[in-house]
């Protein structure tokens, strides 16, 4: 029996341990050792003494206890930084963090790093930075391994940070195909956003160890269920279930005549509970050798105790293999062909510059998405790049001269920069999407 243990059996016993203290009690021995692509507690009166004295006795004899029990507001407020995520939020519910309480001040700005939820394929970093001295921040995260060498396989996210006034923030790291290493070395750059953002006030670094109890938790379940949707052929090849999150994996036939870009899916346990699409975050993954986006992340079903789960597909978004390029006419401000539900609405000649404006169906309320690749062609098939676009909910018509919206619908605007011809091969995301009137059903387990 480790500590953990022993202080779950004795908080058992005298039952009367509060919710959210609970929270806070985590893993008695955390382990603190050392890659750049969201109720508090209430003590019932009459306890009397023997919750009193083995309080105290947590307290002198545990550090992780006594560190926790002295950040009780930080875990309420941890529970509203992953108010985003229900994979995370149910993490906090199930004890299942890792206590940090690594701290550093430089320029007069203190970083700390509170807690981590991490798996076998996902670390998520919560820290807050405080200083008087700043009224706004941002920042930029980099991560190497525990020894200060480069990361491949990763992607790394975090949200701005805003005032410096403590509150607890979050920055993720996912891992695609390999597994959470044993630690790591997060680097955060904070920038002050006024009056400049050219030189980071401070740069922080903290080696991060994880505690090995966290980085084996995970299944994977074997299915090899293939099915058809229009169509085309798809395997379900694993489900891996994870803390953080779940990813389905598929395969396609190399007889398809699309790819799979997209897909509309849930999970549902024999309870009804349901686990939707990752909103926050990354959402899928593709293949390095197609087209055809092959990994799916869902909230997880880890701490539901579900003896049976079945995932549900909807809808499918489609890239047909003969429409990878799509030819368009911008002095006519017409094309041979569009991804489904897309207008092509104007094309506007700016000195060698070409400003193209498209419309999009809303399949979901306020839901935007991208229509294009960043590459397009010329007509001797000169590749291209434009860097970025804009996507907004009306646009103005010089030929009205009024601003225009429409019901479910978004607008993209796309400068193709030193660009002088008349025509373009643009390179769509998906092709057409198909909603199902019968979900197509799974049994995972």
């Amino acid at each position: 029996m480790n500590r953990k243990e022993e202080y779950e059996l004795l908080m058992q016993e005298i039952e009367v341990t509060p919710v959210r203290l609970e929270y806070a009690i985590q893993r008695t021995e955390a382990k603190v050792k050392a890659n750049r692509w969201q109720r508090f507690f209430g003590i019932p009166i009459g306890t009397g003494l023997t919750f009193l004295l083995v309080f105290t006795i947590l307290v002198n004899s545990i550090p992780t206890f006594a560190y926790s029990c002295g950040n009780i507001p930080l875990i309420k407020e941890l529970a509203k930084t992953v108010a985003f995520s229900p994979s995370l939020d149910a993490a906090i519910e199930n004890k299942y963090v890792q206590p940090i309480n690594q701290e550093k001040v430089i320029n007069h700005m203190k970083a700390r790093i509170e807690y981590l939820i991490v798996d076998q394929k996902q670390v998520n970093v919560f820290y807050s930075l405080e200083s008087k001295d700043y009224e706004e921040v941002n920042i930029e995260p980099e991560i190497d391994d525990r020894n200060g060498d480069t990361l491949e396989g990763y992607t790394l996210s975090s949200s701005s940070y805003g005032m410096p006034d403590g509150k607890i923030n979050y920055i993720t790291i996912d891992f695609v195909d390999g597994e959470v290493p044993e630690g790591l070395t997060l680097k955060i750059g904070v920038y002050d956003m006024k009056p400049s953002y050219d030189l980071p006030i401070s740069t922080f670094t903290f080696k991060l160890i994880f505690d090995p109890h966290y980085t084996a938790q995970g299944e994977k379940l074997t299915i090899g269920q293939s099915i058809i949707i229009d169509q085309q052929k798809l395997t379900l090849e694993e489900v891996e279930i994870y803390p953080t999150h779940m990813r389905i994996i598929l395969e396609d036939e190399k007889e398809n005549a699309a790819y799979l870009k997209s897909m509309t899916f849930y999970l549902e346990n024999e309870k009804g509970e349901r686990f939707d699409k990752i909103a926050n975050g990354i959402s899928a993954t593709g293949k390095i050798d197609s087209p055809m986006m092959n990994v799916y992340r869902v909230e997880s079903a880890f701490f539901s105790e579900s003896k049976e789960l079945t995932l549900y597909i909807t809808g499918a978004e489609w890239l047909d293999k003969d429409k990878q390029r799509m030819k368009l006419d911008l002095a006519n401000t017409s094309a041979e062909s569009l991804p489904e539900g897309v207008t092509f609405e104007s094309a506007e000649r700016r000195g060698k510059s070409w400003y193209l404006t498209f419309s999009g169906n809303q399949y979901e309320e306020n839901k935007n998405y991208q229509i294009w690749n960043g590459i397009y062609y010329d007509e001797q098939g000169k590749e291209y790049e434009y860097n970025g676009w804009s996507t907004v909910s009306g646009i103005w018509s010089e030929k009205e001269k009024k601003y225009i919206s429409k019901p479910n619908t978004f607008f993209v605007e796309i400068l193709l920069e030193d660009y002088p011809y008349d025509t373009v091969y643009m390179s769509p995301i998906f092709s057409h999407y198909i909603q199902l009137e019968n979900p197509v059903a799974i049994k995972i387990k």
